[in-house]
């Protein structure tokens, strides 16, 4: 479909380099595309920086990667090799997690983890494996994660449907596309997908090609900026590393039915209709299929993923319906939120061109705080309905409220009305709660809730049997915390977000946060090379000197 008016080129670079400057991210990479054409790409990074951005450049895309897995795997039932709705024992022999709400339905294979349930996250699988995860550099093979997987305990009822967000899940599936087709899977993915579709700069296990091009990136915390770390991971879940161009040819097979260019078929349009089915709930209007989240934009149906590893967070965007796609990536970790509102408002200028929707609203232009702000805001507030506590605190010339466990930055719209607008989360973020307002210097109205200045609450009311396993544990790269924060036990891990620890048996806790909601912390475990430390889930963290 031609647009009625050209794509406002320049008009989105200048809300791309808006986010740049205000939040001071390395650099932003972005591609627009149709089934035909590429409507608007480029490179754009801080002022004070000067890396030469190519064609050939590459970047760490994270978990877009289980979208290839999932047509990888896609490919196999439909030359009916795999049956998605078997136990995952049926190709893996000896799999057999413990499922402690077995025998709860009427139907028995309902309790089975199947590929279905995997790629869709509802097979109640824990979120990591005990090795090669997020925190591990030692690179086992599938194999290895997959026999360790096999002996781990669900933690969801995997008949219940619910999601629950799990990269081991992903390379379980990884595995049985090994074992069925007789490939690693890094060879299966080679021969399969990306070479059939042109992706001939893309690889899913580091090259000195793919290093000596990679584009630089940083992690962050509220104390400042700092170099990710580099080194892969298991191919299944997150490792693929790729080029903007092959990103666009990916883009356009897909809107295209699973079609490269030339008219090869790499996946049929009913798999892809399949895995663009939502499966389970949907939460807050996002639903998730096959290895792909499923929304809408400005009631488009949306299909697609975000990807954050180590200093990169990405985010693909499908309008199938409309034939529009779009792929940003930014070079400072965690930052989706601003990936994904670049991608919807770059989706909307294609729309408003064809006049087949509305241009994106203008970008809202907050004031500085001020020194009265500044000064009276800080301290701890409490919940006057639930009695939780959160703090509002500053750094450098910043306000954050630490709130959901993640430093949320302060913005005045008014003399009392603020926003959200920062880092983790800015405007167009799914975050529900985006909105504050001081009406005076000791209350806040968030959550739509009122919340009041209140005295720090004392850490020695804390059990006195948890002070020897306070402290730092994990690997350089990426040091996990325990402390008492508000008289509760936390778990701050990787870099920022804090999980509040709930008692549920000696040394056992249970995490509550953003990203390992439910996951079993224990204190004083002795790993396998007999060092002491903590569990989180199935991994093992040695306690820091």
């Amino acid at each position: 479909m031609t647009m009625s008016t050209p794509f406002p080129k320049e008009e989105f670079k200048a809300r791309i380099a808006f986010e740049v400057a205000d939040k001071q991210l390395p650099s932003i990479s972005y591609s627009l595309v149709d089934r035909d054409t590429t409507l608007a790409s480029g490179y754009i990074q801080r002022d004070d920086l000067s890396h030469e951005f190519t064609d050939k450049t590459t970047f760490r895309i994270g978990s877009l990667s289980k979208m290839f897995t999932a047509i990888c795997l896609m490919q196999l039932a439909e030359r009916g090799l795999v049956d998605i709705d078997a136990d995952v024992s049926t190709y893996i022999p000896g799999f057999a997690p413990e499922n402690p709400f077995a025998g709860k339905n009427d139907h028995p294979d309902s309790d089975w983890v199947t590929l279905r349930k995997l790629m869709s996250h509802t097979a109640g699988m824990i979120r990591e494996p005990q090795s090669g995860h997020y925190l591990d550099d030692s690179l086992p093979s599938l194999e290895k994660m997959i026999s360790e997987l096999g002996h781990s305990i669900l933690k969801l009822d995997p008949s219940k449907s619910v999601f629950s967000y799990s990269n081991a899940g992903i390379d379980i599936v990884g595995r049985v596309i090994e074992l069925v087709s007789g490939l690693s899977f890094p060879d299966y993915l080679n021969a399969n997908v990306l070479i059939p579709i042109g992706m001939n700069d893309t690889e899913i296990i580091s090259t000195p090609t793919i290093l000596e091009n990679l584009a630089p990136a940083n992690m962050w915390n509220l104390h400042g900026d700092l170099a990710a770390p580099v080194f892969d991971l298991p191919g299944p879940a997150g490792n693929i590393y790729s080029t903007m161009p092959d990103m666009e040819r990916f883009m356009t097979c897909l809107l295209r039915g699973g079609f490269s260019p030339q008219g090869k078929s790499i996946i049929s349009p009913k798999s892809l209709n399949l895995m663009w089915t939502v499966i389970g709930h949907r939460r807050n209007g996002v639903g998730y299929g096959l290895n792909f989240s499923i929304s809408d934009l400005d009631g488009w149906v949306s299909v697609g993923h975000g990807g954050a590893v180590y200093g990169f967070a990405s985010q693909f965007i499908l309008l199938p319906n409309a034939g529009l796609g779009a792929h940003v990536i930014s070079t400072l970790d965690a930052t989706n939120s601003i990936s994904v509102h670049l991608a919807d408002t770059g989706l909307r200028y294609a729309l408003a061109a064809r006049n087949t929707g509305a241009a994106p609203a203008l970008r809202h232009r907050y004031s500085e705080i001020s020194a009265t702000q500044f000064k009276s805001f800080p301290g701890v507030y409490e919940n006057l309905q639930s009695g939780e506590l959160v703090q509002v605190v500053k750094h450098g010339r910043n306000l954050y409220l630490l709130g959901d466990g993640m430093p949320l930055q302060i913005k005045p719209k008014s003399e009392t009305e603020f926003g959200i607008d920062g880092r983790l989360y800015s405007e167009g973020s799914l975050y529900d709660h985006l909105n504050l307002e001081f009406p005076d210097t000791d209350k806040m109205v968030w959550k739509k809730q009122e919340w009041r200045k209140t005295d720090p609450v004392e850490d020695s009311i804390i059990d006195p049997s948890i002070a020897p396993h306070l402290g730092e544990y994990g690997p350089d790269f990426n040091v996990t915390t325990l402390s008492v924060e508000n008289g509760k036990l936390t778990c701050l891990i990787e870099f920022f977000y804090a999980h509040v620890c709930e008692p549920i048996g000696e040394n056992q806790y249970k995490m509550q946060g953003t990203l390992y909601p439910d996951e079993a912390l224990e204190l004083g475990a002795i790993g396998d090379c007999g060092k002491s430390g903590i569990r989180i889930g199935p991994m093992f963290l040695a306690r820091r000197n």
